[in-house]
Parts: structure tokens; C-alpha cells; sequence
């Protein structure tokens, strides 16, 4: 049923004349997440991205949000959802009306208790006590499976303080990972003996005007790594000295104890720099931490 969704999703783009490579270009989706909708292929990211991208997808080729999200978790349950709003299911129990015979109504018998019921069928009564013994056997085993289910979220998960999974924003993910690498030709050194670092502690701050990635070893020994948005602002504080490599590096600079370190690079272009308190230089060997 998703491959049949997705057959839908081109069919629309192309009877609106919309390429793929238009819509990545308006709504800043990676192409290769597009062409996977259209292969069907709806599990290359967790289902809160995929429903943001379907969405931007349906107002781009014009389709109803509402009946298309619709169409879309029918699928996913393997069923057809119509233009009227119903599913497969609702289908069969749609049927014609038919009048039907009216058959006069007979008075209700008494009721007979179950165990004169099981008597007169030759079942004797302790067949039923034993059937209700197992019946409370399987209670019991499934509300002490519960109890230990608890108990085990409470004391080893909910206690923990460790997150397991982060996700990231949405306009995070729009920002395609995958950039390779260009290296960098020789370059010019630029000091400046004016950074007046303490004895114990350098401040180095980014300002961002577009996405960018960013990753540090500090001090040689720690390494942090942040995908910064478009005018961001992060401070790294560490003791001698960062080694750093930029992605997208037209858009950072650097400022060390608040001076400008008149960081320059090109968009879409890969640096690796060191920062100590001597100020700024360009590596022409790329760094790998």
C-alpha cells in the first residue's frame, strides 16, 4: 500500500509539472529524501521528519494535507483509503439496503443459569472450575510480567539521567550531513601577539550566518562537535589551545578573549585551523579526531 501512496505522490507531481530537484530547491529537502518518498521508502528518518517532509511535499503538488496524511497512515496499515474517508474496512460494511422481512418477535425465554446450562449439555461443573482456575493462573503470570516491567523502568530507566536518543530539530535535519571534504592548498598564517589569554583559560566564541559544522579537540584531549543554525552563538572555553575543522566555513568567525580572529573561508569549503593564545592559523595537513 505505501509503494500505491507513492505512485499517488508522482502522479500529482507530474500533473503539476513540478520536477524533484524544484521541490528540494523550495522547501531545502535533500533530493535523496525526496526520491525515496517516491520509491516508497518512508523509514530512511523517524516518522516526525517524514510527516514534515510529506507536507511540504503536498502543498508544493498541490494535494489536500488533511486526506493525504490520511491516505498515508491507511497505507501504512496496509489498507485503501477512498475520497469519501473511508477505509477498506468501512467499505465491507458498507451494503445496499435491502428491506428486510419483519419478523415477528418472539417472547424471551427465561434465562438459564450457566451452570444448569453446562449440566443439561453433560459438561459436568468442575470442568467449568478448572477452565476459571486456569483462567486466574494466566491473570496472575501476565500481572506479575507488568510488576516486573515496572520495576525495572523505575529503578534502571526512569532513575537514569543518561539521554539514549536525542533527536534533532527538524531544520537540523533538512541540512544534508553528507558533505565531502575539499583539501585545502597552503594558505596564508595570520598571528596577532595582541590576545591577551589568561594563564588558565582561553574563551573562544562562534557567530554563525548560515548552517555550519563544527568540531574541536581540545587541549588534544576532548573533542566536541555541534551543527550550528543560521546566527547562532556558542562559546568553547579551554586551557592552550583548539584544533578545529569547519564545515561551510564562510559562514563562522571566531573571536579568542573578544578579538576578532578575521577568519576567512569559502561556502561549502572544509577548514581545519588551530587557535591558541597567540591567535589563529591555517593547517595545510587536514586534521582527523
Amino acid at each position: 500500500m505505501l509503494n500505491k501512496f507513492a505512485e499517488e505522490l508522482k502522479a500529482a507531481r507530474l500533473k503539476s509539472d513540478i520536477t524533484l530537484e524544484q521541490i528540494a530547491a523550495k522547501t531545502r529537502i535533500d533530493l535523496k529524501f525526496l526520491e525515496a518518498i517516491e520509491n516508497g521508502n518512508f523509514h530512511f528518518l523517524p516518522e516526525l521528519y517524514v510527516k514534515a517532509f510529506l507536507r511540504e511535499y503536498f502543498n508544493i503538488v498541490g494535494l489536500d494535507e488533511q486526506i493525504s496524511f490520511k491516505k498515508f497512515d491507511a497505507a501504512k496499515k496496509g489498507k485503501q483509503y477512498d475520497e469519501l474517508g473511508n477505509t477498506e474496512d468501512d467499505q465491507k460494511k458498507i451494503k445496499p439496503e435491502k428491506e428486510e422481512p419483519k419478523i415477528k418477535q418472539q417472547p424471551t425465554p427465561p434465562s438459564i443459569p450457566a451452570y444448569e446450562m453446562r449440566e443439561a449439555a453433560g459438561q459436568p461443573a468442575e470442568r467449568s472450575s478448572k477452565i476459571d482456575k486456569k483462567n486466574m493462573m494466566i491473570a496472575a503470570i501476565a500481572g506479575g510480567v507488568v510488576i516486573i516491567f515496572l520495576i525495572i523502568y523505575f529503578v534502571f530507566i526512569k532513575g537514569s539521567s543518561e539521554i539514549v536518543v536525542a533527536e534533532k530539530p527538524y531544520s537540523e535535519v533538512q541540512q544534508d550531513n553528507s558533505q565531502r571534504f575539499t583539501q585545502e592548498a597552503p594558505t596564508r598564517q595570520t598571528t596577532d601577539s595582541t590576545f591577551a589569554a589568561s594563564s588558565d583559560s582561553l574563551s573562544l566564541v562562534l557567530e554563525t550566518n548560515d548552517t555550519s559544522w563544527v568540531r574541536f579537540l581540545l587541549d588534544g584531549s576532548r573533542t566536541e562537535e555541534f551543527t550550528l543554525l543560521p546566527h547562532a552563538t556558542k562559546e568553547i572555553k579551554t586551557l592552550k589551545n583548539y584544533q578545529i575543522i569547519v564545515g561551510n566555513s564562510a559562514a563562522v568567525q571566531f573571536n579568542l578573549n573578544n578579538k576578532n580572529l578575521n577568519f576567512t573561508g569559502n561556502k561549502h569549503e572544509v577548514k581545519y585551523i588551530s587557535v591558541d593564545s597567540s591567535g589563529l592559523k591555517y593547517l595545510t595537513t587536514p586534521l582527523n579526531f
